[in-house]
């Protein structure tokens, strides 16, 4: 395949793929006239349940489960073993001793459930319509209750069929908003959080890094990246901050989608082709994941490159995520950073092969 020429300039003209979102990567996709679209994808009510702005997805999950627990009291709650422990860890400072975790391997664990138990259901990566049909089958055979997650495929969420749902944009466009659906409808809040002026204040130090890039402002954007996922250690539940909202509402959903999918879809394309040993999971708008051996090696040689893909779920007790690897194929880029990806991997494959061969 056709190779990336390197650039004698310093690493800091190869331009970054992944990260924290700078602040104009957000409003270059606003317009005016699509500010029907958020009320499309996500309705004020939809099967009785109203529709609530939090700031982010742990936010509207403790919502749901302090609303749930308030008439049956301290609740179980059952995730599965690739859930993120760190928001596990949240969830647990906003609802104190009133839950504990529960989590499922199989779907014989399923069978576990009791009738005052919650089960969170994760869509991962991408909304698959047979959930339907399994959600279902769960709460007749066990009386749980069912929160759907779509953390990982939020503009799904008015396809949910469990008792409650909940996304977060914050990893889709940058804002802080996350939709939760529920009985009663919560009010906005009115000041700004910790988490959300450390939020800015990294949008702006990597919009300052991209357009005169040094060594002190990335690692500045990084350490205000670190604070503000500290800063949501926090009991405080955080409604959605009117001013995020308003980003959101006039957000172009449509457009983003659809570069999104054509990303996964030409990253895809170029990775079965190129390296066809490497598993691509599914998935459609969020991440492109995919599971291979030496993943570090191969995470480390794109991190080399300014390319920073993700492990997901890194703390969780899933053997899965050390081996998976997510790439961003969001708003943000174009066919030649998917390609530009996809050069490294393929560099890095070939020094394997080579060191193999050496060793042998």
């Amino acid at each position: 395949m056709e190779r990336i020429p390197e650039s004698p300039m310093s690493r800091y003209s190869k331009p970054t793929v992944g990260g924290i979102f700078s602040s104009s990567d957000h409003d270059r996709f606003c317009s005016g006239n699509t500010r029907t679209g958020f009320d499309v994808l996500f309705p004020e009510v939809i099967r009785d349940k109203a529709r609530n702005l939090y700031e982010t997805g742990i936010d509207a999950l403790a919502a749901i489960l302090e609303e749930h627990a308030g008439r049956q009291g301290p609740i179980t709650l059952w995730t599965a073993e690739n859930f993120c422990r760190e928001s596990l860890n949240r969830l647990s400072i906003k609802l104190g001793n009133r839950i504990r975790f529960e989590l499922w391997t199989s779907q014989d664990d399923l069978l576990k459930l009791k009738p005052q138990d919650v089960l969170l259901y994760l869509h991962f990566n991408r909304f698959d319509p047979a959930s339907k049909e399994a959600i279902n089958s769960i709460r007749q055979r066990t009386g749980a209750t069912i929160i759907e997650d779509f953390v990982q495929a939020p503009l799904d969420i008015a396809n949910f069929a469990g008792d409650y749902a909940l996304n977060s944009l914050r990893k889709f466009s940058s804002v802080d908003v996350a939709v939760a659906y529920q009985n009663r409808r919560r009010e906005l809040s009115v000041g700004p959080t910790r988490y959300r002026n450390l939020r800015k204040e990294a949008e702006k130090a990597k919009t300052a890094f991209l357009q005169n890039p040094s060594e002190g402002l990335e690692q500045l954007f990084l350490k205000l990246g670190r604070e503000s996922d500290e800063a949501l250690a926090v009991p405080e539940i955080a409604s959605a901050h009117e001013s995020e909202v308003g980003r959101a509402k006039g957000f172009d959903f449509e457009a983003v989608s659809q570069i999104r999918r054509d990303n996964y879809a030409n990253l895809a394309q170029r990775l079965a082709a190129d390296l066809p040993e490497i598993e691509i999971l599914p998935g459609e708008y969020m991440y492109l994941m995919v599971s291979l051996r030496e993943r570090d090696r191969y995470r480390a040689d794109l991190f080399a490159q300014r390319i920073f893909p993700v492990i997901h779920w890194a703390d969780s007790e899933c053997l899965q995520a050390k081996s998976l690897l997510s790439f961003h194929i969001d708003q943000r880029y174009s066919p030649v950073d998917m390609q530009r990806v996809v050069a490294v991997m393929a560099e890095t494959r070939e020094k394997l092969a080579t060191g193999f061969k050496t060793n042998a």
